[in-house]
C-alpha cells in the first residue's frame, strides 16, 4: 500500500490468486454501454446526471481514462471490463449513483470471485441506538465518495 501526496492511498486488488486469468469481458461491458446509449436518448436528464457523476469521478481523479494504445493491447487474462448502472433513491430523485457492477458475470466469472472478502464492518442497529443513548451529544456524518478514496494500483 502506499500514501500518495494528496492523501490518498493506493494499493493492489486483494486477489486470492497473484494472477487470476480471467476472459476478456468485453462484450458485457459493450452490451450495457449499448443499453446506457439507448437510455441517454431517451432521458435527457437521466444523461445530464449521469454524465455529471462521471465527470465528476474523472476529475477528482477516482478514475482514469486507458490509453487507446493499452486498451487495444492484448492483455489476455488481465483485463476484466467492470460495468456499471445507476440507481436513483426514492427520497433523492435528483441525485443519481452510479454502481460499479463487480459481481458481473461473463462465462462463469465474475471480478468478486477472485478477490478476497474484508470483515463485515456493518454496525448492528441495537448496537448504535444504544450508543446513541450513552452520551448527551451524538453525531451522525455521511462521507460522500469514501469508496473512491482508496486508488487501485495500476
Amino acid at each position: 500500500m502506499r500514501h500518495r501526496e494528496d492523501s490518498h492511498y493506493d494499493m493492489p486488488l486483494p486477489l486470492r490468486v497473484a494472477a487470476p486469468a480471467l476472459p476478456n469481458n468485453r462484450e458485457v461491458a459493450l452490451r450495457c454501454l449499448n443499453q446506457l446509449k439507448l437510455r441517454f436518448k431517451t432521458y435527457e436528464r437521466y444523461k445530464d446526471d449521469y454524465t455529471a457523476f462521471m465527470e465528476k469521478v474523472l476529475s477528482n481523479g477516482f478514475a482514469e481514462e486507458v490509453p487507446p494504445v493499452e486498451a487495444e493491447a492484448s492483455n489476455e487474462g488481465k483485463v476484466w471490463y467492470i460495468p456499471h448502472h445507476d440507481v436513483y433513491h426514492p427520497k433523492k430523485p435528483t441525485k443519481i449513483r452510479v454502481v460499479f457492477n463487480c459481481s458481473a458475470e461473463f462465462h462463469n466469472e465474475l471480478l468478486n470471485k477472485h478477490l478476497l472478502q474484508g470483515p463485515d464492518l456493518t454496525n448492528n442497529l441495537v448496537g448504535v441506538l444504544c450508543r446513541f443513548r450513552k452520551e448527551p451529544v451524538a453525531l451522525m456524518g455521511d462521507i460522500e465518495g469514501m469508496f473512491h478514496q482508496v486508488g487501485v494500483a495500476e
